[in-house]
């Protein structure tokens, strides 16, 4: 059984999940802290707050400059999520799968996302974030095999 907290987290993840599908910039604003520490799909060891918002950012003037934006099928949705949550803290982790579906596109990625969460000054934001890329067992094997 969840607590109250934890559902709060998870609708708190939905949330982050439609601005990302919209690439709403001020929403993904609130729900970062302005210390985030973020650690992206390549590994790289950090990445701020203004460097994510500066990417979103990015994509709303591509989505922005298509002819007919309106031809892109964008969904997004947070898959076998659990959250963990202990005072003013919390830690969701869940699969995170995008798609985008045009006359010229056909992109879809998963990946696992890991976010801590803290309760400061009476409202929740993600402090610090994992995500990498899920790639197919068939794929994974053959890392091995160069190893």
């Amino acid at each position: 059984m969840s607590t109250a907290i934890e559902q709060e987290i998870m609708s708190l993840e939905h949330r982050l999940a439609e601005a990302k599908r919209t690439l709403d910039l001020e929403a993904i604003d609130r729900l970062y802290a302005d210390d985030l520490v973020l650690t992206g799909v390549l590994g790289e060891p950090s990445c701020s707050k203004g460097a994510l918002l500066d990417e979103v950012a990015r994509g709303r003037a591509e989505r922005d400059g298509l002819a007919a934006p309106e031809q892109f099928e964008r969904t997004v949705a947070n898959e076998d999520m659990t959250v963990i949550a202990s005072g003013d803290a919390a830690v969701a982790s869940y699969r995170f799968i995008v798609t985008v579906i045009g006359p010229t596109v056909d992109i879809r990625r998963r990946f696992r996302t890991t976010n801590m969460w803290m309760k400061r000054d009476g409202r929740w934001q993600i402090v610090a974030a994992h995500t990498a890329f899920v790639i197919d067992p068939k794929r994974a094997a053959l890392f091995h095999q160069e190893s």
